[in-house]
């Protein structure tokens, strides 16, 4: 702008110098000729610069964008979702047993047998006693029931909710306790090939339906109890494979105990 202001003043002086009409012909002095010039210049020249204002505009208004939430915060569910409650502790339906364990007509040895559960398969238990100790079940697919000790089964979910019924009176009897059979074995005289390092398997028939367990006794002495319908038990111990072994095995119950036949080895 400073430039532009000079340049019009050399005009006017170059003006005042040159051949403008003279006074009587336009009736203007030469001094006021120039300063129109010179008004008439920068007016040009401010409209040439000038730039054009731009009509502003009304502003759209955009929606405010959420705020992050911080890790950890709950989401804010929408109006229209609904949460889902959550269905707690499922419903008791299934048992399961680690072992082939009798099942009877009730809670009890004075009651007869009338199944066997057995590992792998899942029955539908249907009710139990107010004590908890025992459950009625069924084999999927099948109505006839039967009573279980809840100790020697697993049972599934929220056993509260199964109805508490009161068993009846035994229609047959278990009959006297029987003693196993058909006692079998199978030793190695150096186990884990240590001599006099003995392992002995053995395996024996179940003739009862109202025992509590059986015993194993070897050389007379009690080495071992194990459960009902249980029908194998190992024996590890440390001997001498010059004496020879003998072992036994007993059913038993609270009336009594039932004797098996004696079976006899040695590693000469």
């Amino acid at each position: 702008m400073k430039n532009i202001i000079a340049t019009l003043s050399l005009l006017a002086i170059f003006l005042t110098s040159c051949n403008f009409p003279t006074e009587q012909d336009s009736g203007l002095t030469v001094e006021q000729q120039a300063a129109t010039v010179v008004s008439q210049t920068l007016t040009a020249a401010a409209e040439e610069n000038s730039a054009p204002l731009a009509t502003p505009t009304a502003k759209q208004e955009e929606p405010p964008t959420a705020s992050p939430t911080a890790t950890g915060e709950a989401v804010t569910l929408p109006p229209n979702a609904t949460p889902t409650a959550s269905t707690g502790t499922p419903s008791a339906t299934l048992l399961t047993v680690d072992a082939n364990t009798n099942c009877r007509e009730g809670p009890g040895l004075t009651y007869a047998i009338v199944i066997v559960l057995v590992p792998g398969t899942q029955y539908q238990m249907i009710a139990r006693t107010e004590d908890n100790k025992y459950w009625v079940v069924t084999e999927i697919g099948k109505s006839t029931p039967c009573w279980v000790p809840a100790e020697f089964s697993n049972a599934f979910g929220n056993v509260n909710q199964l109805s508490v019924t009161t068993p009846a009176a035994p229609t047959s009897s278990a009959g006297p306790l029987q003693a196993p059979g058909a006692l079998r074995y199978q030793y190695d005289c150096a186990y884990n090939g240590i001599p006099g390092n003995f392992q002995v398997i053995l395996q024996w028939a179940d003739r009862s339906n109202n025992e509590l367990g059986f015993r194993i006794y070897r050389d007379a002495l009690v080495v071992a109890e194990v459960g009902a319908n249980i029908t194998t038990y190992t024996n590890y111990f440390t001997g001498s494979t010059t004496v020879a072994y003998t072992y036994r095995v007993s059913a038993y119950n609270a009336a009594g105990e039932a004797l098996g036949g004696s079976i006899s080895f040695s590693c000469q």
